[in-house]
């Protein structure tokens, strides 16, 4: 999670709670352990003082819950808990500086050479051809080194430039696809089950387009595990409890 510059200023200003709590003008009520101030007619904040006086607790809004800032008297390290879990980073995208990206499975990881360019890119970039060259070299690479494994496992590999030409539709650009009116499943859209790495391997080792396998071949042998070892969940958020 992004620190934005109004979190540091909540930093501040709670550190600031905490040395007037601890060091400020002793006058006025000596009993009161805390001071209410109406800032607008809707909002209210509040500072508490318990019996640790490096321990501050801010509530700037009385439906949410409040922020709790501890400063430890040792190193100076302070730790802000409790209130909105959630901080989003504002800046203007135009001001950011892109250093990923990824859409089909496997491309960017496998097939790109100059990743950093390709990071920087957009999928405007691959549709204009930029990484074709290198995306066929990694391809043939894989051919070189494999087809041998493949022929000698009763499959048959395609040549490179065929398996360029059945993967490139969805390799060239670089973006998951969907289309309403298909059949849901990679490589029309993603389900949680779906075989991604044998069908990616599929289009680009197979001889796919003249036949002989068909894209789900990898998956149906397995290639890889045939399932999840945990049965996926039938509401929200779907995925198996963690372990």
């Amino acid at each position: 999670m992004r620190t934005t510059t109004k979190t540091w200023t909540t930093l501040i200003l709670a550190g600031a709670f905490a040395l007037t709590a601890c060091n400020g003008d002793d006058s006025g009520d000596s009993d009161a352990s805390a001071t209410s101030t109406m800032t607008s007619p809707t909002t209210t904040t509040t500072t508490s003082t318990s019996t640790d006086p490096t321990t501050t607790t801010t509530t700037t809004d009385p439906t949410t819950d409040p922020t709790t800032t501890t400063t430890d008297p040792t190193t100076g390290e302070t730790e802000t808990t409790g209130g909105d879990p959630f901080v989003f980073d504002e800046t203007p995208a135009d001001q950011l500086t892109k250093v990923d990206r990824m859409g089909m499975p496997a491309i960017n990881t496998a097939v790109i050479t100059s990743k950093d360019d390709y990071n920087a890119a957009s999928p405007a970039d691959d549709a204009n051809g930029d990484f074709v060259a290198e995306i066929v070299a990694n391809i043939e690479g894989f051919h070189m080194a494999l087809d041998g494994e493949l022929m000698g496992a009763g499959l048959t590999p395609c040549p490179t430039m065929e398996c360029v030409e059945v993967a490139a539709p969805f390799v060239v650009p670089d973006t998951l696809k969907i289309d309403l009116a298909g059949t849901a499943g990679f490589p029309n859209g993603r389900k949680l089950a779906d075989p991604v790495m044998d069908v990616t391997l599929a289009l680009v080792l197979l001889d796919i387009k003249n036949g002989t396998h068909g894209v789900t071949t990898l998956a149906e042998l397995p290639l890889n595990p045939p399932a999840n070892d945990k049965a996926f969940l039938g509401d929200f958020p779907y995925l198996a409890d963690p372990h």
